[in-house]
């Protein structure tokens, strides 16, 4: 059982777990490539980076996984003109898998592995494994909400809660 520190956050990422699988369903590949406002993030980049996070996360808490998309994604690379990016579908194929082996071990977690230090500083108040949590759980918010946007402005409905 997960220390009470981070109960809600680890509601939050189940959450957002159905959440970003609801914001890209449908999502054609010819949109999810289009830079709609020059300067801005496409949808297969929001979509491959939230997933590059989720496996960022497992890293930081001792999980043996290795990001996809390395040479995408890797060490906070932005949006990259000159590559063709792979179709959504194979950006979000591990999101599952990944999502429950994160979320399975935040609940092994206590309160002395969420106070350790980070090895590099964050733009936070909170500078432990505990603050790093909650600055993933807010950008992946965030990167949710941003995909919800252009979902929109590519003529989709509304992403579901459901």
């Amino acid at each position: 059982m997960a220390t009470q520190q981070i109960t809600a956050l680890i509601d939050q990422l189940n959450l957002q777990t159905r959440l970003f699988k609801n914001v890209i369903a449908d999502i054609k590949d010819e949109d999810a490539k289009k830079q709609i406002v020059p300067g801005t993030n496409h949808t297969a980049w929001l979509a491959g980076h939230t997933v590059s996070t989720r496996y960022g996360l497992g890293s930081m808490f001792g999980l043996q996984v290795s990001e996809p998309y390395p040479e995408i994604f890797g060490d906070g690379k932005g949006l990259q003109s000159d590559i063709e990016y792979p179709s959504i579908s194979e950006l979000t194929k591990n999101w599952d898998s990944i999502s429950s082996q994160v979320i399975g071990k935040l609940n092994t977690l206590t309160d002395e592995d969420i106070s350790g230090p980070l090895p590099f500083q964050l733009p936070i108040a909170d500078n432990t494994m505990k603050g790093y949590l909650s600055f993933i759980a807010h950008h992946e918010a965030y990167t949710i909400g941003q995909l919800g946007l252009l979902r929109r402005l590519n003529g989709y409905p509304a992403m579901s809660y459901k």
